[in-house]
């Protein structure tokens, strides 16, 4: 028998566990994934249901039967004081046994957690909808298939109402892809899953580029608006705290021992800051600022399709968590361009606006019932990056050198 670390309940296979974690509790493989081996004295952790399988086939072979058995699951009378050695034995009446039911719902939340991995990797949505497509024909072909095979070997033995029954159903099973098979089905649903964020585009100014016209083949100056993108960052900080392993982390106290500097915060400054210093659990951010080159750096065409970035990461979190990628957060992107044009100034202001209601107002957080206020801790960047920040030249020389000469 093997114990779901989560619910406590035994399955008799490996197969079965696998299939309990998905449907009832939404453990979707991901990068997310974190599952916990619930046999006794064990405390290894998963991130694969693959690793999961083999670790329990080699390491608790004896725990459970081989996989010919029955899916069917064992639910331990707990609250009635019965261990569950003596539940395991008992006979097979006294025993509560059912078979673990399909959630619709979670089905989907698979498949769109299956897209979302798929985008996340930066395939063209081209891509992703010819897959899409090409998914819901197949589990068409599955489900017609497997109905006809059922039907048939039923038809010389079962009774009309048996037969009906069972059209009747897979009748009732949808095809998951089906309610994914557009962008804007997609994008709607991974909405109201995940609460995505979504980027705010802003106007800098205007500018005239000259642009051929397919039908004269005449070059003329057309009006091109300059503008960037912006990703709120109170958006962004709520999405962070819905998960539990990130807020769990984030509320963990930091060793702090009086002569020792193991981080910032142990320094004069955090301990005299006007926020930080009063609230324990105030929001530290980060920002980092760089640019880059999306088309070749030693082309031509360099400088063009140059990007500046911002992005932010949480230092209330863990060392650990925070050189994880998927916590490193975009605040920003504009071109270079437009930054020698427009400065910083307009760029920053929307990310201003949202740190000043931080300050004053805070906001709400699932763990506290108090608003939860937060400031900018840290400004990172390398050389050039801090002295276009900050308004320190940018060409460095033996006149005009940077901060640190």
């Amino acid at each position: 028998m093997f114990t779901c670390d989560i619910c406590k309940v035994q399955h008799r296979n490996c197969s079965l566990l696998c299939r309990h974690l998905k449907f009832q509790h939404g453990l979707y493989p991901g990068r997310s994934l974190r599952m916990r081996c619930g046999e006794a004295g064990c405390s290894f952790v998963f991130r694969t249901y693959f690793g999961y399988q083999r670790h329990l086939s080699r390491a608790h072979k004896d725990g459970g039967d081989s996989d010919s058995v029955s899916d069917v699951e064992f639910v331990p009378a707990t609250n009635v004081g019965v261990s569950v050695s003596q539940q395991v034995n008992v006979d097979p009446p006294a025993t509560v046994t059912t078979h673990i039911p399909i959630d619709k719902t979670k089905i989907l939340d698979m498949c769109s957690s299956v897209i979302a991995q798929l985008q996340s990797s930066g395939v063209p949505e081209s891509t992703v909808q010819g897959l899409v497509g090409s998914m819901e024909e197949l589990v068409d072909d599955i489900h017609a298939h497997a109905k006809e095979t059922v039907v048939e070997c039923l038809s010389s033995e079962a009774s009309g109402d048996t037969l009906k029954k069972v059209q009747d159903c897979f009748g009732q099973l949808d095809n998951p892809f089906s309610s994914l098979n557009t962008e804007s089905k997609r994008k709607k649903h991974l909405e109201e899953k995940w609460k995505i964020v979504e980027p705010v585009e802003y106007i800098l100014g205007l500018r005239f580029d000259t642009r051929r016209d397919r039908t004269t083949g005449t070059y003329r100056q057309v009006p091109v608006n300059d503008k960037f993108m912006y990703v709120p960052i109170m958006g962004s900080l709520s999405s962070m705290f819905r998960n539990r392993e990130l807020s769990n982390s984030f509320q963990k106290t930091k060793p702090h021992q009086e002569g020792f500097y193991r981080d910032v915060n142990d320094g004069s400054y955090f301990r005299n800051h006007i926020l930080f210093s009063q609230q324990e659990n105030a929001l530290q951010i980060q920002l980092y600022y760089d640019d880059f080159e999306t088309a070749n750096p030693l082309g031509s065409k360099k400088g063009i399709h140059k990007l500046g970035c911002i992005y932010f990461i949480l230092r209330n979190l863990s060392p650990k968590l925070n050189s994880v990628l998927m916590n490193i957060h975009l605040v920003a992107l504009f071109h270079s361009e437009d930054l020698k044009k427009y400065g910083f100034d307009p760029i920053l202001k929307p990310l201003l606006n949202d740190l000043k209601i931080l300050e004053a107002d805070g906001m709400q957080v699932p763990f506290q019932p108090t608003p939860l206020k937060g400031s900018v801790f840290q400004v990172t960047g390398d050389n050039l990056a801090i002295h276009g920040l900050f308004g320190f030249v940018e060409s460095f020389s033996a006149k005009y050198c940077c901060r640190f000469c």
